[in-house]
């Protein structure tokens, strides 16, 4: 097996290259941070900066089995544009220049957010980002749709998780697997920005969920979607929450005096 891994380098992206040791061939961390793995292939590359990702198509040799990609910025202040282009921008840039490179019955995984899942009410302005290609017109975009960077991280998310739906069929004839994964807060360097961004509401779900996941437990969900144990699941967006989501549809639909006490 041999895997792209963007972000590769911390967090999520990092523990999954952790897992794939000893079971891929060959691991491609592409980031702009170098990776301190062992045995892996490094590829430098600024995610701000999209139009330099064509290089990859010349970067990298042969065909791939997978392609997970991890990287992402936070919601901080004033990062609203950077959040976009690295958080789905990029995103796309990079799958459209390695699935051609993708073998048949291979997987493709996007770490969206528990912070997309809200996309159904947000379409319009989805529909509006998506098609947009170049670093002008997504200014404009940010500008014009007055978007902060809790705004921005929310919609480059819900983003990826409409893309990976939308792109399900079409990979579906060339045998090619598409999944998003949506975790909830997670402990690594920038669950702090997080905490920050989202306010209490965060610091509270996290109390009654029991506490922050591990980037171990969503990179296992990660290398299931990879696997063949998966081979009949794609077009999805998989929440790995610790059970953030049923909490919040049980407030928001009165469910909690159903369920078991």
């Amino acid at each position: 097996m041999r895997v792209v891994v963007t972000g590769g380098s911390s967090g999520i992206g990092k523990e999954c290259c952790n897992l794939l040791a000893g079971i891929a061939e060959e691991i491609v961390i592409i980031d702009v941070m170098e990776p301190d793995i062992n045995d892996v292939a490094w590829i430098k590359a600024d995610f701000t900066d999209v139009d330099s990702l064509d290089k990859l198509e010349h970067e990298l040799a042969g065909n791939f089995d997978a392609l997970i990609n991890s990287a992402g910025l936070p919601p901080r202040e004033s990062n609203e544009l950077d959040i976009l282009l690295v958080n789905f921008m990029a995103l796309r840039k990079v799958s459209e220049i390695i699935i051609p490179k993708m073998n048949p019955g291979s997987s493709l995984v996007n770490l969206a957010s528990k912070a997309g899942s809200n996309w159904k009410e947000n379409l319009p302005q989805i529909k509006q980002l998506i098609p947009i290609t170049n670093l002008s017109d997504l200014t404009f975009f940010c500008k014009q749709e007055e978007l902060n960077h809790v705004r921005a991280y929310d919609l480059s998310k819900e983003a990826v998780i409409v893309w990976t739906m939308a792109s399900c069929e079409g990979l579906k004839k060339k045998e090619i697997r598409i999944n998003s994964v949506s975790p909830a807060a997670i402990q690594t360097r920038i669950l702090d920005d997080f905490i920050s961004a989202f306010g209490e509401r965060s610091a509270q779900m996290i109390n009654r969920i029991g506490r922050p996941g591990t980037p171990q437990e969503v990179a296992e969900v990660i290398m299931f979607l990879i696997s063949n144990k998966s081979h009949w699941i794609t077009g999805i967006d998989l929440p790995v929450d610790g059970g953030t989501s049923a909490v919040v549809n049980c407030i928001k639909c009165d469910l909690s005096q159903l369920g078991y006490k």
